[in-house]
This record gives C-alpha cells, structure tokens and sequence, in this order.
C-alpha cells in the first residue's frame, strides 16, 4: 500500500528537523568557541573537544545504529535519538565548565547520530523510488539551510546575549521534532532475521575513540608513553575491526569487499575522507584566529565563515547537474585543487588581514567544495547496485564524519607542535599575553604549517580523484 501525499510531506517534515539540527549544532559552536573557551577558562584540549566530542560520536555510532535500526525498527532510533539530543543541548547550555560541557556534547553526538543514520533509510523506505530523489533534495536543502546558518545565528547570540543561548535555541527545533516523529511517523515491518554486529560495533567505536584521544592528549600534554600506547592500541582495534567485517561478512556493519573490489567505490570514499581531513579544522582556527589575533567580533567573523557556506551552497547543485553530463572525475579533482589553492593563499595572512583578505580565500574553498562534493557523492552512489546504496551512503558518511574528526585532530598535533603550549593556552583561553607580538607571531607561524600540510593531505587526495575513471 502506497503511502498518502500527506504522510510523505509530513516524513519530509520531521525529517528535514534532522537534517537541520545536526549541521546547525556543529557550524553554530564554531564562531562562538573562543567567547566558550573564555568564559569557562578551558585548556586547549578542552577547546578542541567542544566539536570533536560532537564529530567523533557521530563517526563512531552512525553505522552501528543503521544496522540496529533494521531490527529494532526506525522509529524508536529516531525518537529516542531527538530526546537523547535534547537532553545534550540544554545540558550543553547549563555546564560549567570545559569538562562538562564536552561531555554534554558527546551526548548531544550521540543524539544526532540516532537521527541521522536514521532520518536517510526513514526517507528510502517510505518514498516510492520515483519520487524518492525529491525527498532527499529537501534533506539536502535543510542540511546546506543549517550548516548555512549555524555561523550567523552564533555570532548574533554571543554579540548581544550569553553563549549559552547557542545551545538553547535549537531545544524548540528539536522539541518539535520529536513531538512529531512520535506521533505521526509509522514503524514499518521490523525485519527480526537480522542479527547484529555487536563485536565489529564495539571494535570502531573503542578503536575511533582511542585513535583520536591518543592524538589530541599527545599534541598537547606531551607524547609521552601513555599518549602513543593509547594511539596505537586504536590503530590495532580499527585494524582488527577491519579483519572482523571482512571475515564476517552476514553480520557486518562495514562491507569491506566494495573497498576492496570496486575501485571507483574506494577511490571515491577515500578522496572524501582526505578532503575533509584538508580542510574541516578551518572554521575553528579561523574563529580563534580572527576573534584573538585581528580583534574581530564574532558576527564579523561569522560573515567571513558563512562565505564558505554559501559558496558551497551555490555550487553544489550546478556542479551536481554537469557531473551528469562530463562525469564526476574533472569536477571533484578540480574541486580539491581549488581547496588545496585556498589553503596555500591563507600562508601569507598576518596580523593586519582585513575580512575581505579572509572572505575570498573561504569562498574559493567553498568554490572548490561544492565542486566536489556532489559529484564525487554521485561517483561513489553510482558505483554500487541498488541493493547497497544502504551500504554505500553509510560508508560515505563515515568517511566524512571521520575526516571531519580527525582534521580538529590531525590540526591540534600540527599546531601545538609549532606554538609552545603556554601561548596555545593564554590564546584559547583568552588570557592576557605578555608579548602580543611575538605570541601573535608564533601562533601564525603553526597556522601556516598546518595550512601547507593540509593542502599537501589535499592534494594526495586530487591526485587519486584524478586516477580513477571518466564516470
């Protein structure tokens, strides 16, 4: 029986709160960390740990929870996961310090991450296949509508009110949501023949999470034993999480024979992941950069990161239509160059850059992103057979989840390992500074590594966009 047109646009609807919230959450911190990391006087790690806590949440349980909403059902994921994320917000707004508040936003992580693994399979399920590109162009418009406008809305909020109305202003969206997946969203037939992948699930997730900690303590604390044991205990559990999907392949979380036999699948998922890898970290060096070194306002710095977005923004769709007509290779290669420029044109700001020097460099980033994403998203879904797109948008996300998680990590370990960690601290906690100057100087000087590192991590990433096929 065919779902009425009513039930489909009220999917769409409750849906589409998904799909804004969880960008939102993650773009609006961004502008508004280094009046956070003041207020409550957190440590550099702390700081980082605001959008890492959010990111590596949703990397570590995002396929996991596909996977359990095919036995335990859509709908209980989903309103749970609006609850759980509500709970994460408000408690996000009242912490009182570094700790807590990155705690609260590892629950808030773990709360998108319910809505997000299942907001997508929600959509494929109820929508025919012919109206079913339709619905996730409204998905696709309210997640660019949130990453779009989480700058804007933090910078006005900490300019004329408390930051931790950041936080409490999505409580309604969410509210709202889970008000009505509750009482309008139907459970479809519960396919219980399933078993889940608990062992692989427990793997990625202790194995993410040990990679990252490891990384992010190391750069700042010192690369003492503890640090790298930690490090390399998560790269043996992410390795053994890899042997253990590829052997049990009917339970498996992660389909390892598409990496390892389909080429454009693989090339496709690993140029995202270096992608994001490049350039994720730059909204929050930029903020801090701009608020503590050139003395800008938040909500000037939020017009110079919503730039970005809205280059993106406008790309995208054109660059998504072309893919279909010359391929996705030119575009997303091209893409990732633009990327790569953008970043290299960022070395030569200093103390004296004005918004307009910062603006250009993110729109051609933006520029560069739009041209990317949407074909090299159409490469990697075109690549498989209809029975593992489920598989495939699964795997991509992760990918880009965890580019996103280890770009903050990956930037954190460049940068402290070129400012001494007394400068970081005065600078991420918005201490006084003995010698503006020379902290000024020192701080850029670990900027301009990280920028020519990540363009050379990009540029990896181009050249194996550029080897795969013409489709």
């Amino acid at each position: 029986m065919n779902p009425s047109k009513r039930y489909l646009w009220i999917v769409s609807f409750i849906t589409s709160f998904a799909a804004i919230l969880t960008p939102l959450d993650s773009t609006i911190v961004s502008v508004s960390l280094p009046v956070i990391s003041k207020s409550l006087n957190m440590s550099y790690v702390e700081t980082i740990w605001v959008p890492l806590g959010y990111l590596l949440a949703l990397t570590a349980l995002l396929l996991p929870l596909g996977k359990l909403s095919d036995i335990k059902g859509r709908k209980t994921l989903f309103t749970n996961g609006y609850l759980i994320f509500t709970i994460g917000t408000i408690m996000s707004g009242l912490s009182l310090n570094g700790i807590e508040l990155d705690f609260w936003r590892v629950i808030q992580g773990i709360g998108a991450s319910f809505i997000l693994a299942v907001g997508g399979a929600i959509i494929t399920e109820t929508y025919p296949a012919n109206m079913r590109g339709r619905a996730f162009g409204i998905w696709s418009f309210a997640v660019y509508l949130g990453t779009t406008i989480g700058p804007v809305i933090g910078g006005l909020i900490v300019s004329v009110t408390t930051w931790r109305y950041i936080f409490f202003v999505t409580v309604p969206l969410s509210l709202i949501g889970y008000i009505l997946s509750i009482i309008y969203l139907k459970e479809p037939k519960i396919r219980s023949n399933i078993k889940m992948d608990y062992v692989g699930s427990i793997l990625l997730i202790s194995g993410l999470l040990s990679i990252i900690y490891g990384i992010t303590f190391g750069s700042f604390i010192g690369w003492n034993s503890f640090s790298i044991f930690i490090s390399l205990v998560g790269l043996i559990i992410f390795g053994l999480f890899i042997l253990y999907e590829n052997y049990y392949k009917e339970l498996s979380i992660l389909d390892v024979s598409l990496l390892k036999n389909n080429i454009m699948f693989t090339a496709g998922n690993l140029a995202a992941l270096l992608n994001y890898t490049g350039y994720f970290y730059l909204s929050f060096f930029i903020s801090f950069y701009m608020q503590r070194i050139l003395n800008f306002s938040p909500l000037l710095t939020s017009l110079a990161l919503i730039s970005l977005s809205i280059s993106m923004v406008i790309i995208s769709p054109i660059s998504g239509w072309l893919s279909d007509i010359i391929g996705s290779r030119i575009l997303a290669t091209l893409g990732m160059i633009l990327i790569m420029i953008g970043l290299l044109l960022f070395i030569p700001l200093g103390t004296k850059a004005s918004i307009i020097d910062i603006s250009l460099r993110m729109i051609l980033i933006g520029i560069g992103m739009g041209l990317f994403s949407s074909p090299n998203t159409s490469a990697v879904m075109g690549s498989v057979s209809r029975d593992k797109l489920g598989v495939a948008s699964g795997t991509l996300n992760m990918m880009r989840f965890l580019g996103q998680s280890l770009s903050l990590a990956v930037a954190s370990l460049i940068v402290s390992s070129f400012v001494p960690h007394n400068i970081l601290s005065s600078i991420f906690t918005g201490l006084q500074i003995s010698s503006f100057e020379i902290s000024s100087e020192l701080f850029l000087l670990g900027l301009r590594r990280l920028y020519l590192i990540s363009s050379i991590i990009i540029g990896i990433g181009a050249i194996l966009s550029a080897l795969r096929n013409k489709k």
